[in-house]
């Protein structure tokens, strides 16, 4: 947290004393009708027996002029704000997406992930979908219709093979267009979720997709789906082992970073954390007028309190 005007919060020290003021005063009870402002919360607060509820009003104003004060010291805290980034789901539809070590399949678990995940991003933010296999294909353009994403996710099917840096270039190409510029250095102008559980087999080469991402300012955040590396136990033998270093690489080439799922529940974690890191971040946002709500909630609930449990006369 920081302040817009710090030197505003030395009043607080004033308010210390009203305090100390305030417990002063209840070893004096003064005579009824005697009324001083805020000191009728002391006198009234001293002739009742309930413990708290004596007390409360006057705690009450105090808290409300705390809030006060806070507000007047302009207080800037990091708030959860929408990034404004669009975002584009790349999933793997080659055909070792049927193996089935990861129950049902890791194709129905990449789907039931990927559900999430659009159901957790901000609603205003655009999402795109890919699939890549034999080839790549945008399935749903960048729109901030849910349903139609939903639907794109539900009617994936598997294809042969893995033309991974294909997929790449064609996620990038659907949340930063056509065009050629490129992004100043170290700025992200869109994101990539890319969900692969083998091998690229043909198509652009996966570094040089990368490559071209980061010129276009996509952050790609990588998955790896698998559970094994021995091609023995796959139906579709080497090209169903994960290759780790490639989906690192690539991560790693644009500012992202990569996760490994070796179970369906994992996988859904993945999604649900990315959901929070690529839709939200956390911006510098002044709050004085919500210390001020609270201000004021505080000195109608005192006031309110006051005339219910010591009216005064």
């Amino acid at each position: 947290m920081s302040w817009k005007h710090p030197s505003a919060l030395w009043f607080l020290l004033a308010l210390g004393g009203l305090a100390l003021l305030y417990l002063s005063t209840l070893r004096r009870r003064p005579a009824r009708g005697v009324v001083y402002f805020p000191l009728w919360l002391a006198a009234e607060a001293a002739s009742h027996a309930g413990r708290v509820r004596r007390h409360l009003p006057a705690g009450l104003f105090l808290l409300a002029l705390t809030a006060a004060v806070v507000g007047t010291a302009g207080p800037v805290v990091p708030w959860p704000t929408q990034t404004g980034w669009p975002v584009v789901l790349i999933i793997d539809v080659s055909r070792s997406m049927e193996e089935a070590d990861i129950p049902p399949s890791r194709i129905e678990a990449a789907k039931a992930a990927a559900l999430e995940f659009v159901a957790r991003l901000p609603r205003s933010t655009k999402v795109a979908l890919v699939s890549f296999g034999n080839y790549a294909t945008v399935v749903v353009p960048l729109t901030a219709d849910r349903e139609q994403l939903r639907d794109g996710v539900r009617h994936l099917t598997t294809q042969l093979r893995t033309q991974l840096g294909t997929g790449l270039v064609e996620g990038v190409r659907a949340v930063a267009g056509e065009g050629d510029a490129a992004a100043p250095p170290a700025q992200t102008r869109a994101v990539a979720v890319l969900l692969s559980d083998g091998r690229a087999s043909d198509g652009i080469p996966p570094m040089e997709a990368a490559q071209e991402a980061r010129r276009r300012g996509v952050r790609v955040y990588t998955v790896g789906v698998g559970t094994t590396t021995d091609p023995s136990r796959l139906r579709s033998g080497y090209w169903g082992v994960l290759d780790e270093p490639t989906l690192r690489a690539i991560a790693a080439e644009t500012g992202g970073e990569y996760f490994h799922a070796s179970a369906a529940e994992r996988l859904r974690t993945i999604y649900r954390d990315l959901a929070r890191v690529v839709g939200w971040e956390k911006r510098p946002q002044e709050v004085t007028a919500i210390a001020g709500a609270v201000a004021m909630a505080l000195l109608v609930a005192s006031v309110v309190l006051q005339s219910r449990f010591a009216p005064i006369r």
